[in-house]
């Protein structure tokens, strides 16, 4: 009887520890920052648990991003002319997700902005030559707080 009443206790005392040391929101994995060299994809992937069934809003924000994007000929040769680039400031991105079964796994990326960026002539294409990525944050409705995630670039 007595080994009974000893695993009684702990079986509660683990499931009191199991409810509250993780009840409410946590992330399982990540968030983590994944930046592409190639495109300039800058993608945050994570898991969160415990969030219930009410939508959480995530949002990447970076101070400032930027792009520089060159004119090749097909046979990828430079023509004539300056780079383009793009810069934007203060930049905000909120992706509003909706749990299923408690959890959320994403992968939300910050993608290239291409505005105002061209090739004047035929048979010209288009490339992204620089991107630049600065004080990225990942933040989360769901838990209130915020990540830091660094600066990233590639290129001249």
């Amino acid at each position: 009887m007595k080994k009974l009443s000893i695993l009684t206790c702990t079986m509660i005392a683990l499931g009191f520890m199991a409810t509250t040391g993780w009840a409410g929101p946590h992330f399982i994995k990540g968030p983590t920052a994944n930046f592409d060299t190639t495109n300039g994809d800058l993608c945050i992937s994570f898991k969160e648990a415990g969030l219930g069934s009410t939508p959480v809003t995530y949002t990447i924000t970076a101070d400032n991003e930027t792009f520089t994007f060159q004119c090749f000929t097909k046979s990828n040769n430079t023509p004539q002319g300056d780079p383009n680039s793009v810069t934007d400031s203060n930049v905000s991105v909120p992706t509003t997700l909706t749990p299923h079964n408690g959890q959320i796994s994403a992968s939300l990326c910050l993608l290239p902005d291409q505005d105002g960026a061209s090739c004047q002539g035929h048979g010209l294409v288009l490339k992204l030559t620089a991107a630049s990525y600065t004080n990225v944050q990942f933040c989360d409705s769901g838990t209130g707080g915020c990540v830091s995630l660094g600066s990233f670039s590639f290129g001249p």
